[in-house]
This record gives C-alpha cells, sequence and structure tokens, in this order.
C-alpha cells in the first residue's frame, strides 16, 4: 500500500468517525431532553403523593393552562358553573357563581316552566334561564341549564382543544 492510500484511508476513517461523532452528540442531546422532561414530571409527582387541585379565578389564566390537557370537564352545581381540566396530576379548575335573579318584575302566568332571558357568564357562555312558577305556598324560582352541544363546542373553540376531550361531569380527587 502506497503512502497516499494510506493518507486516504486514514482521511476517510476521520471522515467516518466525525459523522459518527455529529450523530452521537444529536442523540445525547435528545436524550437529555427526555430525560430533564420526566426528572421534571417524576419529581414533581415525587413532591405531590396526591393530586394537587389548583382553583384559578382568572379565565384568561386558566385558558393557558387548558392548553395542555388530558380531560375537560364541565358541570353546574347549584349556580356556580365549574370547569375542571386535568393534567397529569394537577387540576385546574375554573367556577363562576351565578347572580340570582329578581323575580318580582317576572309574571307569574299558567304554565309549567316558563322560559326567561337567558344568561351569558363573564367568560362569554350562555346559560338557559327557566322558571318554575311553584305552587301554593312555594315561591317560584329559577333554574339554570346547560346546553351539552352548545357548552362542549364552545369550550372546543374557546381553549383550543378537541371536543372529544371535553365531557360533563366531575373529576373528583
Amino acid at each position: 500500500m502506497s503512502q497516499f492510500d494510506k493518507v486516504e484511508v486514514m482521511d476517510f476513517l476521520i471522515n467516518v468517525l466525525k459523522d459518527h461523532e455529529k450523530s452521537l452528540d444529536e442523540l445525547i442531546a435528545r436524550a437529555e431532553v427526555i430525560v430533564n422532561e420526566r426528572t421534571e414530571d417524576h419529581d414533581f409527582n415525587n413532591s405531590a403523593s396526591f393530586p394537587m387541585k389548583i382553583v384559578l379565578k382568572d379565565w384568561q389564566e386558566f385558558k393557558v393552562k387548558a392548553l395542555s390537557i388530558d380531560l375537560i370537564c364541565f358541570n353546574l352545581l347549584n349556580n356556580v358553573f365549574v370547569i375542571s381540566a386535568s393534567h397529569g396530576q394537577r387540576l385546574y379548575e375554573y367556577r363562576e357563581i351565578i347572580p340570582q335573579i329578581d323575580l318580582t318584575p317576572i309574571s307569574l302566568n299558567s304554565g309549567r316552566q316558563k322560559p326567561l332571558k337567558n344568561h351569558r357568564l363573564s367568560i362569554g357562555l350562555e346559560l338557559t334561564t327557566r322558571m318554575n312558577p311553584g305552587s301554593g305556598e312555594i315561591e317560584p324560582e329559577i333554574n339554570y341549564e346547560i346546553d351539552l352541544q352548545y357548552t362542549r363546542a364552545w369550550l372546543s373553540k374557546e381553549l383550543h382543544v378537541n371536543q372529544s376531550l371535553i365531557v360533563c361531569g366531575d373529576i373528583e380527587i
């Protein structure tokens, strides 16, 4: 083998080693990112041996937290509209109290249920309002209702989440 051939072989080996070094550097960088992500999740899960519930008062902040969620639940409980978003061990919740309606200006004509003007929450979601006239000694009362399809579609659009991840119900911890 001539001196020129030996130099060519050495150049070839050096180039192959450089390519392998670049590939290894990329793989190591990827592995570090994955290990860091899992370590952060693991540290969080170890720091709280039980799920953590975080109640947010600001709708915009809730929207930001809901960007990376596993499931969103909504419900209407005792004149409080509740939206819960779960992400691993964290549960983010937004609540809005629905104000009482003064019944004095409402006519109490016959009929089991009488539709009233719908109520719009501060976040923009519209609720259906119905009046049960009551009977005898029982005072008339206002009931709020949520249209499941409308609410699911509204939340999907507002939170940029697929409707299949949105259900009517509660998340219990």
